[in-house]
């Protein structure tokens, strides 16, 4: 393959590369998409365990 076909695919792969950025950039989230996750406070005291070797 010559060089000016190296190129080429290098400049194909880094259009692809800055529009798929670009685009995931621009693309808004929804705010009234919620999980159903709850945080769980553990009030447990959490103990060291030393492994002796």
């Amino acid at each position: 393959m010559n060089w000016m076909a190296k190129i080429a695919i290098v400049f194909v792969c880094f259009s692809l590369c800055g529009a798929g950025t670009f685009i995931a950039s621009t693309q808004k989230e929804n705010p009234s998409q919620k999980s159903d996750v709850m945080r769980v406070k553990n009030r447990e005291a959490v103990g060291r365990v030393w492994i002796l070797t």
